[in-house]
């Protein structure tokens, strides 16, 4: 709530993407009123169900009531409760309950994906994990509700829904109302991948070289511990003073990430030695850890595994597919007692480090970044890179204010002649002016 309260405050919530996802919401109000013409005539409908719309249209919906930057705000509120009603509902009945929704809101809930502002990503993951922790993949109705707000969400998070209801219910008698309920979303994402290939979108895997495949997994694996540190709008990092604490940060994500590694080997050897999955001690009664999610675990693995930095156009889709598999980790496998206190420990010591930092850091909400941002989607890629290099700290960053521009355009739109323009290829909205 602290962190919430430090974001609401601000001009507009500094989230790296988050502002553009609002500024997107702000064109749907647009395009569906007809009430501001600059919009109306630079922007157009993507004629096909995109995966990634669940916010766009939430807050394009509260932009009838209320004005784009209290739309926004409005909506990360209600990602915040329904992220702390997750966390409750699902370890109120496990023995463990306490360390492990500390463990679910760190790295999950208010992890590296929260931070990046993959709002869409982030309620994805929390409807997925509803959906399994409350046992609703035995009703049609609600498998059929689940794939299709799971699917507006991420396609990420969808692939892991349709793998882990599959598995589920392959060998029960529902299974063919199951597919029945399934298949209306699974036409969806034919349709839209269709008009995608037809329009020649982004095919690369984006893998490079066994060496950057190396570096780039094992840092994304690391991404995913409690320690984040900020880069300021003069394009230094926040904690460029104190280098102490910033290897403090960077040693305990990597020892995060070995622990999430024995962890999941720990899974297995008890698969192994039980011969059965059902065998598993489960952290939560109602939630037993069996085939379906050990099953689904692993084709996230792989799937982050052939995952690029940029994979048919989405930035960083691998790390969607190990955070998705982390989640299921959590949600219901027991974690031994010493992995589970030390990583306890020192997700609470950063946790502290991190929250510190966003204080420090909503001091420049009103800025920029004082390097200038090409004025299309093309130079984002050469803005990055020019704001690292006044970095000394380039790893576990979050560029709070890349899309300061579209938050300051929310704020007081009378200071742009023209919109800014969209960057995302996942966005519901299309630049016609480009």
């Amino acid at each position: 709530m602290i962190a919430y309260v430090l974001l609401v405050v601000q001009p507009f919530p500094i989230m790296h993407d988050y502002p553009e996802w609002m500024y997107q919401g702000h064109i749907v109000h647009a395009l569906f009123t007809d009430s501001n013409a600059a919009l109306t005539q630079r922007f157009e409908w993507i004629a096909a169900p995109v995966p990634n719309a669940i916010s766009q249209v939430a807050i394009g919906a509260l932009n009838y009531f209320v004005k784009p930057v209290v739309a926004g705000q409005l909506w990360l509120g209600i990602y915040f409760l329904l992220a702390l009603l997750t966390g409750f509902f699902a370890f109120k009945s496990h023995r463990f309950g306490g360390a492990m929704q500390w463990l679910f809101t760190v790295t999950i809930a208010f992890g590296p994906g929260f931070w990046n502002g993959y709002i869409n990503f982030q309620f994805g993951l929390m409807l997925l994990a509803l959906f399994v922790v409350g046992g609703w993949c035995r009703s049609m109705v609600w498998v059929f509700l689940f794939s299709i707000l799971i699917y507006f969400s991420h396609a990420s998070v969808f692939a892991a829904f349709v793998c882990y209801v599959i598995l589920n219910e392959w060998l029960s008698d529902r299974r063919w109302g199951i597919a029945v309920a399934i298949l209306p979303s699974l036409g969806l994402l034919l349709w839209y991948s269709g008009t995608k290939l037809l329009a020649g979108g982004d095919q690369n895997i984006g893998l490079g070289s066994i060496s950057e495949w190396v570096q780039y997994k094992l840092y994304t694996l690391a991404k995913q511990g409690p320690f984040h540190n900020f880069i300021r709008p003069d394009g230094e990092s926040l904690l460029a003073n104190a280098g102490a604490l910033y290897q403090f940060g960077f040693f305990v994500n990597f020892i995060v990430a070995g622990l999430a590694g024995l962890w999941l080997m720990f899974i297995f050897w008890c698969q192994i030695v039980n011969h059965s999955t059902n065998d598993l001690p489960a952290g939560r009664a109602s939630t037993p850890m069996g085939m379906s999610v050990v099953g689904t675990v692993l084709v996230m693995i792989v799937f982050w595994l052939i995952a690029g930095k940029n994979s048919f156009g989405v930035v960083n889709l691998g790390e969607r597919f190990l955070i998705v598999g982390l989640m299921l980790l959590i949600l219901t496998a027991e974690c031994p007692t010493w992995v589970r206190r030390t990583w306890l420990g020192l997700c609470g010591l950063v946790g502290v480090v991190t929250l510190g930092s966003l204080i420090a850091v909503t001091q420049f909400a009103e800025q920029r970044y004082a390097v200038q941002r090409s004025g299309d989607s093309t130079g984002l890629a050469g803005f990055v890179d020019d704001i690292y290099k006044s970095s000394r700290h380039k790893y576990f960053n979050h560029r709070l204010f890349i899309y300061a521009d579209l938050g300051q355009y929310l704020s007081d739109s009378s200071q742009f002649a023209t919109p800014p323009p969209v960057d995302h290829e996942s966005s519901i909205v299309r630049n016609t002016q480009r």
